[in-house]
């Protein structure tokens, strides 16, 4: 390994922190310039481990899976949007790569501490907690936090380490009891929420990571830095959207997707919901709404913050849901009462369960107990139906404590389909056993792609959605897309769009960016991305360079996927979105399977993958530099 002057690096501290927790071992590792310049952080940095320290075929949930929070190089700088770390592994949920990001402080804080990523193997004994201070890491016995939620965990951690700001990343009782979609929560109102993250730390028996950084470290160019910062407080001034945005936050297109019809309602059933209103962003600000919340040195402040009362308490540290929780906890049930949502959102955020995917399970056994595939000899006498918030809260509960029929959906909709019988496969809506977010790719048809061939599962952030080929904007130019069609298509364009943008949001996702400032169309543009990371680092990388990392990131993980054993045949989707929506605008749209399976090959010859496996290509694997995973 070359030696590094540390005076002479920027952006990043040279060092990562690799916890065996089974020998109670702590190393650091240095890395060179060359090794930062390809890998970046994020998602890219986690997928390099995941691949180079799990064994091939490994369970999930057994002690040598391995475990990575990464931030990136930008996280840290006092950027809109650069405050998020990456969390990777293979998935208990699909048995392939996992992948999720998170907000908040901790990714700053853990730079700050002086390092790049946390590494972490092996599995304790019994509960603990890792500590990191200022360069320095222990591990500490948890027995007294296990079987607590994340508010009194947060408290009593701080309490020991006689520091209340202090950062934790954590799980709650779902993580600790290996809900296979268990997520991890920094700070209590942010989480990486998909493909089990949170399940993998309770095979550990690593119940929290705490974090105190006050180093400084340098970057390139400060001015250009600044530069950045003034841009996004500018715009959030300026901007009437940004307004918005900040006052109703992700709650608003609550209205707007029941205008497109995409209002995804009864286990994906119908593209409109009675009950909308009840649960916008409107009927929030006058009913629950305390406040709002924002990350690491964002003016924009999009979270929201919700206290209620009787008979469904929540209590504001464990802020408020978001678009997707209103959805899949929400019309996804049937249910249009916002304090049951609310209550629901709190009791997952202080368990740590993505909120999709428990609404997505507890919605498909709505729909099988009305259909008669199960009764009450399955639900300990409960009756389930669309619309009874207060069975969706006890399905919740047997969830979380794998109790009953919680056991079940506790695994995702593939054990449900084994257990249940292979008529519950025409109502499971999933890929590669992650359950669909709220986007119907009926309505948004690139998502359908999208969802089948991710890496990670159905994911509604890996790519952008369809406006970008239906006209020809300067954001849709800059990525390459030069050939436009319409909204409802799919076609081949969609095909090179969906890519193109899935490059660029994997850049995202490698550099810890936040779509929200830094998605396409939003405050900052690609030049702005390219300019960041000068500044950043003092590397001349052009846009062109970047958006390599970004395929880099997606090829990889594809690779790990490959080595797991996953064909073409499992980039496929589930039934129910080959069937036609029922009810409002986008009554009767769905996805035609021969269009899909043409467009599925399109995508493989784009990418260069075989059209048989969808395996990345020698030739690819060498042009970005990952021809060492052959060796594998």
């Amino acid at each position: 390994m070359d030696d590094m002057d540390h005076k002479k690096i920027f952006g990043y501290n040279g060092k990562i922190l690799k916890v065996d927790l089974s020998r109670e071992k702590i190393e650091f590792e240095e890395k060179n310039p060359g090794f930062y310049r390809t890998y970046l952080g994020g998602g890219l940095l986690g997928a390099y481990y995941v691949f180079n320290e799990t064994p091939s075929g490994v369970d999930p949930l057994s002690k040598r899976n391995v475990i990575v929070f990464a931030p990136s190089i930008a996280t840290g700088a006092a950027v809109a949007g650069a405050s998020r770390f990456n969390v990777s592994a293979k998935s208990p949920l699909t048995n392939l790569i996992g992948d999720s990001q998170c907000g908040g402080d901790w990714g700053p804080k853990l730079k700050h501490a002086g390092f790049d990523a946390v590494v972490i193997t092996g599995g304790a004994l019994s509960p603990v907690y890792l500590w990191i201070d200022q360069g320095h890491a222990e591990i500490r016995d948890a027995s007294h936090l296990w079987g607590k939620v994340t508010g009194e965990v947060k408290k009593l951690i701080c309490e020991e380490l006689g520091d209340d700001r202090i950062e934790i990343v954590q799980i709650g009782p779902g993580g600790e009891n290996l809900v296979r979609f268990a997520g991890i929560t920094g700070g209590l109102r942010h989480f990486a929420g998909r493909t089990g993250m949170g399940a993998v730390m309770g095979s550990k028996n690593l119940k929290a990571i705490a974090v105190r950084g006050k180093r400084s470290y340098d970057f390139s160019d400060e001015a250009g830095i600044k530069e950045k910062a003034k841009k996004a407080v500018m715009a959030f001034k300026e901007s009437e959207g940004l307004q918005r945005f900040h006052k109703h936050g992700t709650a608003s297109l609550v209205m707007v997707n029941k205008g497109l019809g995409n209002l995804v309602t009864r286990n994906f059933q119908f593209g409109d919901f009675e009950e909308a209103e009840e649960l916008s962003s409107d009927k929030m600000i006058a009913t629950n709404l305390k406040g709002t919340d924002t990350c690491w040195a964002c003016p924009i402040g999009c979270k929201r913050v919700i206290e209620q009362g009787a008979p469904y308490p929540v209590e504001p540290q464990y802020g408020g849901p978001e678009f997707e929780t209103l959805i899949m906890l929400g019309s996804n049930l049937g249910i249009g009462d916002l304090a049951v949502v609310s209550k629901a959102s709190e009791i997952c955020n202080k368990n740590t369960l993505d909120t999709i995917s428990t609404g997505a399970m507890i919605g498909l056994a709505m729909e099988c107990f009305e259909k008669g595939i199960i009764t009450k000899k399955d639900t300990e006498g409960m009756p389930l139906s669309f619309g009874d918030g207060d069975a969706a809260l006890k399905l919740l509960d047997m969830i979380i404590n794998r109790r009953g029929i919680g056991d079940i959906l506790a695994d995702g909709p593939r054990r449900a389909i084994s257990e249940w019988g292979e008529e519950v496969e025409a109502l499971a809506v999933h890929t590669k056993n992650q359950p669909c977010p709220a986007h119907d790719p009926r309505v948004k048809q690139s998502q359908a792609l999208m969802y089948a061939v991710n890496p990670f599962g159905a994911d509604h952030m890996s790519s952008e959605h369809d406006w970008i080929v239906t006209g020809d904007g300067e954001e849709a130019r800059a990525l390459g897309i030069t050939e436009f069609t319409t909204y409802e298509s799919l076609d081949v364009t969609k095909v090179k769009g969906t890519m193109l943008s899935q490059y660029y949001y994997s850049l995202l996702d490698t550099l810890t960016l936040c779509a929200f400032p830094w998605g396409l169309g939003s405050i900052f543009n690609p030049r702005d991305i390219e300019e960041f990371v000068q500044a950043l680092t003092g590397w001349q990388m052009t846009f062109w360079e970047l958006m390599k990392a970004g395929e880099r990131r997606v090829n990889l993980m594809r690779a790990f996927n490959a080595r797991e054993g996953l064909k073409r045949d499992d980039d496929k989707l589930p039934p129910r979105l080959f069937e036609p929506i029922s009810r409002g605008v986008s009554e009767g749209k769905k996805i035609d399977k021969a269009a899909f399976e043409d467009r599925l090959s399109e995508y493989y010859a784009m990418m260069n993958w075989d059209p048989e496996s969808g395996n990345p290509s020698r030739g690819k694997l060498f042009e970005l530099g990952l021809g060492w995973v052959l060796e594998e």
